[in-house]
């Protein structure tokens, strides 16, 4: 473990506004990494396959990542005070499920804001879920091996307080919620201090280690695809389209 005190340490963005056209353009020199399962380390990461265990088709019981993925989420996690492991919601995602996400939220907002139009609604989702893509060139982060959707677990395993639940589609779930409500001289709640710690602990360890956020969800993180070459001011990424290595299914992209 670290002797810098993470939660102390203010969440600092390389970014301001996140924009999903300049995410795409960046290049892809794919280095083909296999996906490896993320279950076989449960003293430091444990799988809750959130998609699976709501009954989305098309979602795993099982989470994958790159190869170098899954060794800096070893390394972050030892970062972690004593006994807390990492609590794994969602990684490489099948394109099926990502249309189904999407589809899903868009229709949520069409009703919760119905005076809006179309193309006002599609932006507000892609806010919270990626277009999803088939394209080579544009692919959903999370299709790519090289996306995170996590949280942190106490040495007693309970979920650590971070101001919203996962997929949470409003303003408070953005990474720097709570830094800014301190910015603009509010006076934080005990729970909201708690939630602003547990948020820097999270991206303080995931940072560095090499990972980027993605702003606009506190429990996001990527390395290697298009969203961290981006963030991180690269040349390329290097992750792009993948899937598992499945030997009686080749069904599943």
């Amino acid at each position: 473990m670290s002797d810098v005190d993470f939660k102390k340490v203010a969440i600092s963005t390389p970014i301001d506004k996140w924009s999903w056209e300049e995410v795409r353009k960046v290049p892809i020199k794919e280095n083909n990494e296999k996906l490896v399962p993320l279950s076989l380390y449960p003293e430091r990461i444990v799988v809750h396959s959130e998609y699976f265990l709501q009954g989305l088709k098309g979602a795993l019981p099982e989470c994958y990542v790159r190869e170098s993925v899954y060794e800096k989420l070893i390394e972050a996690a030892n970062l972690l005070p004593p006994g807390y492991k990492f609590v794994i919601f969602d990684t490489w995602r099948p394109i099926q499920v990502q249309q189904s996400l999407f589809d899903t939220l868009k229709e949520r907002f069409r009703k919760q804001y119905p005076n809006e139009s179309e193309d006002e609604i599609v932006k507000r989702t892609l806010t919270y879920v990626a277009l999803p893509s088939t394209d080579p060139a544009r692919p959903s982060p999370h299709n790519t091996g090289g996306a995170v959707d996590l949280t942190i677990a106490d040495d007693k395993g309970r979920l650590l307080n971070m101001g919203t639940e996962y997929d949470d589609p409003t303003e408070k779930a953005r990474t720097t919620y709570f830094e800014e409500l301190l910015k603009e001289g509010k006076v934080l709640s005990k729970e909201e201090e708690e939630a602003l710690e547990n948020r820097r602990l999270l991206f303080n360890v995931m940072t560095s280690v090499g990972f980027t956020n993605y702003l606009d969800e506190w429990w996001h993180y990527d390395y290697g695809n298009q969203n961290w070459a981006w963030v991180a001011k690269k040349e390329y990424a290097i992750y792009g389209r993948a899937k598992p290595f499945f030997a009686w299914r080749d069904d599943i992209e």
